[in-house]
């Protein structure tokens, strides 16, 4: 059964973000912080994951239709402030996982895979060339942590090698295909087929979606996370848009179906199947089922109205005194939590914001 609101999805993309600005943002720094209200050993700001988050859902609010241009100054803002992280005096320059000014952090390659997907976006949007500039180099830092060590992929952590994730191999192919559609070179689809190639080593064909990390020593943790699968559906659904190879298409298929099995519960006091309590992971899963349905000739709307109806349900049932998110969507807990996740708020600015560009 479907969750009825009334409404419209602009209005409540543009509600949660000015939520967000109010209990979050440092106006002198023009950063965010971690928690609301801040932990007694949070430092001064958020880490680079959370900020991602950010940049995010101002990417999906500048492409509202009739509102986004008004958010574009806003996106430049936010896209300013990221350099705060940025370390230039690194070969590739790219971002640590805190502010550069306060000691910096470790380079994760997925973190700069987010963000290259942010920069194309910044760069459709704004038509600044510096942006697509920004996300090949994103991209070039992520291959750099390649090495044929596991027979191949991308490990996670460039001052800890120790494991190969699906999170930085997956949207490292998301982004492959992204520059390739931008770009129209060849050696950045060749690198997505290698990549997702590799990546094929964490599929478990017992639960039907990607585990999480393989160890150097072979050894493979088979934790689901649903962005994990999302990213691998969005880069199968790019690869079929560019080739019309089936094979493509039928992976997608079939990942979101396994995703809907594998990670939906149904509770037998709520109506809708619901999603696990990791809202930013789930607008990544969400972003592979946009994906998969923009290139579907079958336009099966199944996995966009799983995803409708888990965010309609959390906006009527999962929201604090504050207006703030509770991780767990049907509002049965976290209601009550002090400290609210910074990147539990922002993907849903980004969800309804990309449900109002459907609209």
């Amino acid at each position: 059964m479907d969750v009825k609101l009334e409404q419209p999805y602009m209005e409540m993309a543009e509600r949660t973000y000015k939520t967000l600005v109010k209990y979050y943002f440092v106006k002198e720094q023009r950063l965010f912080l971690e928690n609301y209200e801040k932990r007694s050993d949070d430092r001064d700001f958020s880490y680079l994951w959370p900020f991602s988050g950010v940049l995010s859902a101002v990417n999906a609010l500048a492409k509202m239709k009739g509102e986004g241009e008004k958010y574009q100054k806003e996106l430049i803002h936010v896209l300013n402030s990221l350099e705060k992280y940025r370390d230039t005096d690194s070969d590739p320059a790219t971002y640590d996982s805190y502010v550069i000014e306060q000691g910096g952090g470790s380079k994760f390659y997925d973190d700069n895979q987010w963000l290259g997907l942010d920069f194309v976006e910044a760069y459709k949007t704004l038509g600044d060339r510096h942006y697509l500039d920004m996300a090949k180099e994103m991209f070039d830092f992520s291959i750099s942590g390649w090495s044929e060590e596991l027979g191949g992929g991308i490990y996670w952590q460039e001052d800890h090698k120790t494991s190969k994730n699906t999170c930085s191999n997956g949207p490292a192919a998301v982004l492959a295909m992204k520059l390739f559609e931008e770009t129209g070179q060849d050696e950045y689809m060749i690198w997505a087929k290698k990549i997702l190639e590799w990546t094929k080593i964490l599929w478990n064909p017992e639960s039907g979606v990607y585990g999480d990390h393989v160890k150097i020593d072979g050894s493979i943790d088979r934790t689901t996370y649903t962005y994990n699968t999302g990213t691998v559906i969005h880069a199968n659904a790019l690869l079929f848009k560019a080739t019309n190879d089936s094979i493509y298409l039928e992976e997608a298929r079939m990942l979101a179906q396994n995703s809907l099995t594998h990670f939906t519960t149904k509770h037998p006091d709520i109506s809708i199947h619901l999603l696990p309590p990791t809202p930013w992971f789930n607008a990544i899963l969400f972003k592979g089922y946009l994906a998969l349905y923009e290139v579907d000739p079958d336009k099966d709307r199944t996995f966009i109205d799983t995803m409708r109806n888990n965010i309609d349900y959390a906006w009527a049932h999962a929201r604090d005194v504050h207006g703030l998110f509770s991780p767990d969507w049907s509002g049965k807990t976290g209601m009550d939590k002090k400290h609210q996740w910074l990147l539990d708020q922002a993907p849903m600015v980004e969800m309804y914001a990309l449900f109002a560009k459907m609209e």
